[in-house]
């Protein structure tokens, strides 16, 4: 699949339906004046309605991949939206200061990462003290999309990995049945 195809797919209104980003921000522990990373935001399926609801505050849209970057600043673009900064980063490097955001957005990144305890740790230095991460991550299960199994984790195994980072655990929730979401917060 090419990445123009992926893009696609990943901002068809058919996934919205399985995971709706406003219902995943209701959950979210969010206030509309924090500063916020989008941690592997793609094309921006939830950097724009993060951004939006951030309407005091900044959003930092981050990830790796050069086209996935020039899609998400298009839809950032066409929203008009302001509070909005595009950064490339690298997987365990990220272009800002420690301890400056108020909460990072994991949404089916931490399942690509080649070393998820250093990934997360990497995330935890961002954040403030008592500062929120939500992720958003596959059952380990086969379903008919998604990324392979044995990348996939449940949530207990999930939940370990974010205690050896260095976070607490606060709370998990079923979304659809195939994915669900995490909610820690920085010790």
């Amino acid at each position: 699949m090419s990445t123009q195809d992926f893009i696609q797919r990943l901002l068809s209104p058919e996934r919205a339906e399985s995971v709706d980003p406003f219902v995943v921000l209701s959950f979210c522990p969010i206030n509309g004046h924090d500063n916020v990373a989008d941690i592997g935001c793609g094309p921006g399926f939830f950097t724009i309605p993060l951004a939006k609801f951030l309407v005091r505050g900044g959003l930092y849209a981050l990830d790796l991949d050069e086209e996935m970057l020039a899609a998400c600043r298009e839809r950032v673009d066409q929203a008009r939206l302001g509070n909005v900064e595009i950064l490339k980063c690298g997987e365990f490097d990220f272009p800002l200061e420690q301890g400056s955001l108020d909460g990072a957005s994991l949404a089916f990144v931490l399942q690509a990462s080649s070393d998820k305890t250093r990934f997360f740790q990497a995330v935890r230095g961002l954040l403030q003290p008592r500062g929120w991460c939500t992720v958003l991550e596959w059952y380990h299960k086969e379903t008919s999309y998604g990324p392979p199994l044995e990348r996939r984790s449940d949530p207990d195994e999930l939940k370990d990995l974010a205690i050896q980072a260095g976070f607490r655990y606060r709370e998990h929730r079923d979304l659809n049945g195939e994915q669900y979401m995490m909610t820690l917060r920085n010790i």
